[in-house]
């Protein structure tokens, strides 16, 4: 039981040193995307190469299940930046324009709400497809990588239970839950240690900003602070 706590508190340790290491290394924007994909990577490796087959069995998240995607999501700058390249790369320039206007206008939406709130009035992540298929699952947040149910029915229970005073637990994987969690860490702990922006930001508006106004990047890398606007 001991070993095995180690062997996981030293992936922990292993994917803070490759945060460090990726973005100390980090001196344009261009520089931003594969630092963070090496990060995720990595945590999915070491997620997959610890699994004995029997969790990822009972994990029952897939395509077309949506449930989680009512709460919101917070993400570092790489991360919103990462999406907004991906979206760039893999849709043509007037495509990227209106999903810029869509997601502005989602974002706003969703501003003052809390995850109470959020579920209560049933409004999901704007990058579902019409299928409820996430569109942009290859570059999902590490915390939406975070979240996974064992159980469809107790996972709606459980997200339920969170616009009441009930609280129902959400049974998950949690090797997945720490990993994901502390590639997030790590990826903080680094941007803190260059003086950079190293605060969680609302997925959507930040996105949003990042196709509306890509040389937001350079002031990020810069030490300028990403906020989103008031209204």
């Amino acid at each position: 039981m001991v070993d095995n706590v180690l062997a996981i508190l030293r992936m922990g340790d292993e994917l803070a040193d490759l945060a460090v290491d990726l973005f100390d290394g980090v001196t344009d924007p261009t520089g931003i995307a594969p630092a963070t994909t090496r990060i995720v990577a990595r945590a999915e490796e070491l997620l997959s190469a610890r699994g004995n087959g029997r969790d990822d069995i009972r994990i029952a998240c897939g395509p077309g299940c949506m449930t989680c995607c009512t709460v919101n999501v917070s993400v570092l700058v790489p991360e919103a930046w990462t999406i907004a390249v991906w979206l760039r790369q893999h849709h043509d320039a007037g495509e990227v324009d209106r999903l810029a206007v869509r997601l502005t206008a989602a974002a706003r939406a969703i501003r003052w709400l809390d995850d109470a709130d959020r579920i209560r009035s049933g409004v999901t992540c704007p990058f579902l497809d019409e299928r409820g298929w996430c569109s942009i699952h290859p570059v999902r947040p590490l915390m939406c990588r975070a979240l996974t149910s064992t159980d469809p029915a107790q996972c709606r229970r459980a997200l339920e239970s969170r616009t009441s005073d009930e609280e129902v637990p959400l049974e998950c994987n949690l090797l997945q839950k720490y990993l994901m969690e502390q590639a997030y860490r790590s990826l903080a702990a680094a941007l803190e240690r260059r003086g950079i922006d190293s605060a969680g930001r609302e997925l959507v508006g930040t996105v949003a900003r990042f196709l509306n106004e890509p040389w937001l990047a350079d002031k990020f890398l810069v030490g300028r602070l990403i906020t989103l606007p008031e209204s």
